[in-house]
């Protein structure tokens, strides 16, 4: 019952803050860190099927623009938000609770795309109580923690 609950509440503040968002604010991008842009891209290029829509030189390298497409150009024309992979000499921080989320169709097929490009399974996709969904942890190899939710089956 106790999921029931977090998943009502969970659904009630998401209603909230829609309600209240503002028409001239959207989600550009996601940026995450790493002591080699050019590989941890070409990691969720492999995992993600995510492509390079651009790349800006900055003092630490490269930062990294990808999206999702089939080809390069299908992603530069998708206007989702992207994310950017920012080269920086500390690579990734400590905090677990900063990390990028994706709704995946099949969370167990991810992960194992995940590890085959490099990546860990931190926890294996699992049902999440009894909602339908399916939630599941993987790593990519700088150590940024990725979410993959599986959304309830309709």
């Amino acid at each position: 019952m106790k999921t029931l609950k977090s998943i009502v509440w969970a659904v009630a503040m998401t209603t909230a803050l829609i309600a209240t968002a503002r028409a001239d604010v959207t989600l550009n991008s996601v940026r995450i860190l790493a002591k080699d842009a050019e590989a941890l891209g070409k990691f969720y290029e492999q995992a993600f099927g995510l492509k390079e829509t651009n790349r800006l030189a900055i003092q630490d390298g490269v930062e990294l623009f990808l999206n999702f497409g089939a080809t390069a150009e299908a992603a530069r024309a998708n206007s989702s938000p992207q994310i950017v992979i920012m080269q920086s000499a500390e690579g990734v921080g400590d905090d677990m609770a900063m990390h990028v989320i994706f709704t995946v169709t099949d969370a167990p097929a991810i992960a194992r795309a995940v590890a085959e490009a490099g990546g860990t399974i931190d926890r294996q996709p699992a049902p999440y109580g009894d909602s339908g969904m399916m939630i599941g942890f993987v790593i990519d190899p700088e150590g940024n923690h990725i979410e993959l939710i599986q959304p309830a089956a309709r």
